[in-house]
């Protein structure tokens, strides 16, 4: 006879962990964890470039989208220094807000979740093809056709990008044979592809700016920070928090790069002028090299029909206006996602679904949590804090619910 355990958790992520820590916190035993992959936490150990931004300062329920309200979850759950503190393990945080482990490294955070459910067993190399609910207690057929028993189920199998960390989306399949609502994900938090003709001449150019993202002339959002130019694509973490935006055709929206966010129109254009009377005996893209790399200058000239080689003493004052207004707003049409390099997605288990605990309203004793919820956010730390956040809550009140059934652990 299979063993029943009492909480049986599908994803050994970020979400999967922090739900077996919490439970394990809680007295909870008879727990498992079922991945597909050879060993759990193996994309925690690859993000923030191996030193996981492991959540960001000034989280509020506002930075993240989806059609689940995260704002009970989010207040409940805390802060993610203090629950990782209980765990031993300290933080740091950087000039930006981001928290980082105060080792600055990603291992140092999958050893703090591991170590404190040491107990709990995994099952490695193990794919759930199905599950279903028999008198209460769910069946969890997996690929190599073991069966699990379990009385409360997590699934916290991620999204539908980066297949090789575990998160493919092939876990929505079976969720949708329950008849559970699962909105079409999508990549996020990636470059966006561009006009070729524009980027190439500025291809590994990096550049502080802001960038704003207009949907048919409409500004939908604004973000700061470095833009980084390739051969196809407009890259940085400023691009990848706009790329969250895109909802309707992609020929519908363009990106606006402003080179200068901290001047107005009046000072880019006194610039312009100061440089033109400096360098009067200079070419154009010498004339601007004092305000930008010349590879820029030339595509900025470009865009108003200037040549680069062209004396700047031949500027008019329409083309100097023309150039700030360039510089101010350098348009970039929006064709498309580099979807293999998206670090997350949007979509996955419909909101409307769940209870305030990420429970199946129609499936009781089933929980969703992590990116398997139709919730996403920024770069930053947003995306961990929400699994964190979300594990917690799942573990917490299934071991409420034994706990307060009189129920052994």
């Amino acid at each position: 006879m299979s063993k029943i355990f009492n909480l049986l958790i599908i994803g050994g992520g970020a979400s999967g962990l922090a739900a077996a820590v919490t439970a394990v916190s809680m007295g909870l035993e008879h727990i498992a964890i079922l991945e597909r992959l050879p060993r759990t936490g193996k994309k925690i150990l690859a993000t923030g470039n191996g030193r996981c931004n492991l959540s960001h300062q000034h989280i509020t329920a506002s930075d993240y989208q989806g059609s689940y309200d995260v704002t009970r979850i989010l207040e409940n759950f805390g802060k993610a220094e203090t629950f990782f503190e209980t765990l031993g393990l300290y933080c740091r945080t950087d000039e930006q807000g981001r928290i980082y482990p105060y080792s600055m490294s990603a291992n140092a955070v999958l050893d703090a979740l591991r170590l404190h459910c040491s107990g709990v067993p995994e099952f490695c190399n193990e794919q759930a093809v199905k599950l279903f609910c028999q008198n209460k207690i769910w069946h969890i057929l997996t690929e190599a056709g073991t069966e699990y028993l379990s009385r409360f189920v997590i699934v916290s199998t991620g999204g539908t990008v980066q297949p090789k960390f575990g998160t493919d989306g092939s876990a929505f399949r079976m969720l949708k044979e329950l008849h559970i609502p699962v909105i079409q994900g999508k990549p996020i938090l990636c470059p966006l592809l561009s006009d070729k003709n524009i980027l190439r001449p500025l291809k590994g150019l990096r550049v502080k700016g802001s960038v704003s993202l207009y949907h048919k002339n409409q500004i939908i959002r604004t973000e700061t920070g470095e833009i980084q130019f390739t051969e196809q694509a407009l890259s940085g973490i400023c691009i990848f928090n706009l790329s969250s935006y895109l909802k309707h055709q992609f020929s519908e929206y363009q990106i606006s790069v402003n080179l200068f966010p901290e001047l107005e129109m009046t000072e880019i254009i006194a610039r312009l002028y100061r440089c033109q009377a400096v360098r009067c005996t200079c070419v154009c893209e010498d004339m601007l090299s004092g305000l930008m790399q010349k590879p820029l200058a030339r595509a900025v000239l470009k865009q108003i029909g200037i040549r680069s080689d062209m004396s700047c003493n031949q500027l008019s004052d329409l083309q100097i206006r023309q150039l700030a207004g360039i510089c101010h707003d350098f348009r970039f049409p929006v064709l498309g996602t580099v979807k293999e390099q998206a670090q997350a997605s949007a979509g996955g288990v419909s909101g409307t679904a769940l209870d305030k605990h990420l429970q199946v309203k129609a499936c009781p004793g089933l929980y969703i949590t992590g990116e398997a919820v139709d919730v996403h956010a920024p770069c930053g730390g947003y995306q961990l804090h929400w699994a964190w956040a979300s594990g917690n809550a799942a573990g917490k009140n299934i071991a409420e619910i034994l706990h307060n059934a009189g129920e052994k652990f």
